[in-house]
């Protein structure tokens, strides 16, 4: 079974479990761009909830773009979500701007009381720091990344891991993951990056677990993003504890292999699950969201990344 809408692309997508249900938050755009190759510029989040992160009942967007000018007037992008402990959730997410052409990529945040409407509160953007991150040049074709925020606490200190990519490196070396804290959810200061350039030139939509007495970093990277391009394209690295270090150069592969954004969340019972959104096993984008996998059922590539 999957998820799907019959007029609307669907494709990253994150799960926050509130009480006893789940929120599934995704990135969706209308099949009236006839390509979905045009999906990215025209994204807005979609929302969803359920009992049993299988079966989902539509609720309305958490968001789309805001009207100009804003940093998030062109698209919204991948994020997380954060439960509070009064049962509120902040959506955090990436927003792109008209006034670059897209090509600058900034976090923001809405919160919700009712856990359906959700209303920005987000005063300052949080960007990349140019002392450690690359920043965008209007003369260069690619653009500034610092996307996908996931947010968790730690030590009574709040997280951010951010997709980014290392100044002065080579693009298919230089993707890391971003950094920032705060102690309110509210306030955020841009730390260096907690890994070092590998053989990948992006690490999207990363996630810290703790899973089966490990610490994991979750993260994907396409095939043509990778040094050395190999079949897999979501990677797990283990590390000494929840911001690291991990070990990246020897990260391995998910399988099955046609699945991307990987992410890992907890189930209600205590069990953790896998899910990422059908990107073709034949090539063909479907833009579906697939039924969750246990995540003991999940298998890693015997051969590490590099």
């Amino acid at each position: 079974m999957a998820f799907s809408l019959a007029d609307h692309w669907m494709w990253d997508h994150w799960i926050a479990r509130r009480a006893d249900q789940y929120h599934l938050f995704f990135l969706r755009a209308s099949k009236a761009l006839h390509n979905p190759d045009r999906r990215h510029w025209r994204a807005s989040i979609g929302h969803a909830v359920s009992s049993d992160a299988r079966n989902w009942t539509l609720l309305p967007d958490a968001l789309v773009h805001s009207d100009g000018p804003a940093f998030d007037d062109q698209a919204t992008w991948t994020g997380s979500a954060v439960v509070k402990d009064d049962g509120t959730i902040r959506l955090f997410y990436t927003g792109i701007s008209r006034r670059e052409g897209g090509m600058v990529q900034r976090v923001g945040w809405a919160d919700s009381q009712d856990g359906v409407t959700f209303t920005r509160a987000c005063a300052e953007p949080v960007e990349a720091d140019g002392r450690w991150y690359e920043k965008w040049n209007p003369s260069y074709p690619w653009d500034e990344p610092w996307r996908d925020p996931y947010v968790f606490q730690h030590e009574g200190r709040w997280h951010m891991l951010v997709t980014a990519r290392r100044a002065g490196v080579d693009r298919l070396h230089a993707g890391v993951i971003g950094h920032a804290v705060s102690d309110d959810l509210d306030h955020w200061e841009v730390l260096e990056p907690l890994t070092e350039p590998s053989q990948f030139g992006q690490l999207e939509v990363s996630q810290s677990r703790f899973v089966d007495g490990k610490h994991l970093l979750v993260f994907s990277c396409g095939r043509d993003m990778q040094a050395a391009a190999c079949d897999g394209t979501v990677w797990v690295a283990e590390g000494e504890g929840p911001l690291g270090p991990w070990d990246v150069d020897n990260a391995r592969y998910v399988e099955p292999t046609h699945l991307y954004a990987g992410q890992v969340f907890d189930m209600a019972d205590g069990q953790w699950a896998f899910t990422g959104f059908d990107d073709g096993e034949d090539g063909v984008f479907r833009g579906v969201i697939p039924d969750p996998l246990p995540w003991n059922e999940v298998q890693l590539s015997q051969a590490p990344a590099r």
